[in-house]
């Protein structure tokens, strides 16, 4: 089924997809990606001409008119920014440790018991600069720092260069979810990875 998602990263396939949902026809796979906050991790800095900050919702709110996610921005969330200069050139949304989410693709709420990382975004201008591993590294000590014991992170299976962010932070896969619809019928899965 990611074969599914993968028609989705180009715009003629994301209308067809979008047209079948809206006909009640869905097919969703994610993996959790898991990792701790202790213990010895990677530290993972973007190029030099760029600074990561960590701005509190009300503070990150200014980002909305140049970047529509930040109107998605959670009181209980926090913003990791990368700048580079006075621009905003990537960012991720961190949230406190036992929060509970809405999973649009799963079509459920899912309650996270450590920190949890949604939203990783880096300007096509400023990319294959480090700037999004440098984003979740930042998040973890964050997360550290609230309290979290653990971060997750929940990614389509074809989103490669997503994996490969979380993959270099030492995020492990703890689970798959999977979620199909055809109209009334609904079939819901949830296979853990053996470590």
């Amino acid at each position: 089924m990611p074969a599914l998602w993968r028609l989705t990263r180009t715009e003629t396939a994301r209308r067809v997809y979008e047209a079948l949902k809206a006909h009640g026809v869905t097919a969703t796979q994610m993996d959790e990606y898991v990792t701790e906050t202790s213990g010895d991790r990677p530290i993972r800095d973007p190029d030099a001409d760029v600074e990561r900050r960590t701005l509190a919702s009300d503070e990150a709110r200014q980002y909305e008119r140049t970047y529509d996610a930040f109107f998605e921005l959670r009181d209980d969330e926090q913003a990791v920014c990368a700048f580079d200069g006075d621009s905003l050139v990537g960012y991720l949304f961190l949230g406190d440790p036992g929060l509970t989410y809405h999973i649009k693709p799963l079509e459920r709420d899912l309650h996270i018991p450590g920190g949890y990382i949604r939203r990783v975004f880096v300007a096509p201008a400023a990319r294959n600069r480090g700037i999004a591993t440098a984003l979740v590294s930042r998040a973890v000590d964050e997360a550290e720092k609230r309290g979290a014991d653990t971060v997750h992170a929940l990614v389509a299976r074809d989103n490669r260069p997503s994996q490969w962010t979380f993959e270099a932070n030492d995020f492990r896969v703890e689970r798959t979810r999977a979620y199909y619809r055809v109209g009334p019928w609904r079939r819901r899965a949830v296979s853990v990875t053996p470590r």
